[in-house]
């Protein structure tokens, strides 16, 4: 998720500047769960801090909306309107604890789901970051559009317009789509495009959860869409067919995304530069290194 600072104060409220050191774990929350997250918050952070990417907490527990109460997400990477600049990346403490029941309690498979969504944020992060220094650097583009985020979203847009010329480029955004909006009834663009203006107020912002995803696939990671693991099962339902469990069929659909990869490079070179920019952003702090990808890359062949 996306979020301009404009709507950072309406949709995040209460954050601590430095939640490593003011935060204080919720009352019922359990110990392990908030060992776990903490940990996890210190052991990304000098990668966030080498990007100069913010991190905040945020203590919010929803807003209502039409007399309903509105699902926080677990991360948000915010940013200026217009300009791009200083990105923040927020977490949301009583969504990430409460995954833990979600998780049955298992230490290793809460890790794994934290790491996975904070990675998902950190490539948020990165692609913001790339996109802003591209357009300060190029005259061309600042003549061109009006600011950095008018940029971002015409790249977004040109992605996905390279994408659907082909039959097998659309399954593949669909696919994305459903698995990130875990909603299995997005099966045309038109839809697609609802659900964009529906959950962000634009078209095409699916397309930054798939280079998210994608680069997720070419490191060897688990997506966090994975990583949610048997909590599909609990507090969704899906018509699952022959699958049995929301759990087999969202891996089936993962698995579908994850061999599309090579060909969406090919098909879409506008997003094969976006990666290439992304990647050796990751590397370049050294999150990961480069035999992994290489690795990944030929798995996914």
């Amino acid at each position: 998720m996306s979020l301009s600072a404009e709507n950072v104060d309406r949709r995040i409220g209460d954050e601590t500047s430095d939640p490593l050191v003011v935060l204080r774990p919720a009352k019922h929350a359990s110990y392990s769960a908030t060992h776990i997250l903490f940990e996890e918050f210190r052991r990304q952070k000098p990668s966030l801090d080498a990007l100069n990417i913010g991190f905040s907490m945020s203590r919010a527990k929803g807003s209502r909306k039409h007399g309903r109460q509105r699902r926080l997400p677990y991360f948000a990477c915010c940013y200026d309107v217009g300009s791009l600049a200083h990105v923040n990346v927020v977490a949301f403490y009583y969504p990430l604890i409460a995954d833990w029941e979600l998780m049955e309690a298992n230490a290793d498979r809460y890790r794994q789901r934290v790491q996975s969504a904070l990675r998902e944020e950190m490539i948020h992060a990165i692609q913001v970051l790339t996109v802003k220094k591209r357009y300060e650097r190029s005259s061309k583009l600042s003549s061109r559009f009006l600011d950095a985020e008018t940029y971002y979203d015409h790249l977004l847009g040109k992605i996905i317009a390279e994408l659907a010329t082909s039959k097998f480029g659309e399954k593949a955004i669909l696919t994305a789509a459903k698995l990130y909006y875990e909603d299995w009834t997005i099966n045309s663009i038109e839809k697609l495009k609802q659900a964009d203006r529906k959950y962000h107020g634009r078209d095409g912002y699916l397309v930054c959860e798939l280079i998210r995803q994608v680069t997720q696939i070419r490191f060897g990671e688990l997506m966090s869409e994975e990583a949610k693991g048997k909590a599909w099962d609990k507090h969704r339902i899906f018509f699952v067919e022959e699958y049995g469990t929301t759990e087999n069929l969202m891996m089936a659909m993962a698995a579908i995304l994850r061999q599309a990869v090579p060909q969406l490079m090919d098909l879409s070179p506008t997003l094969n530069e976006a990666l290439t920019e992304i990647e050796a952003t990751v590397q370049m702090i050294g999150g990961i290194t480069g035999g992994m990808l290489v690795r990944s890359r030929g798995c996914a062949q």
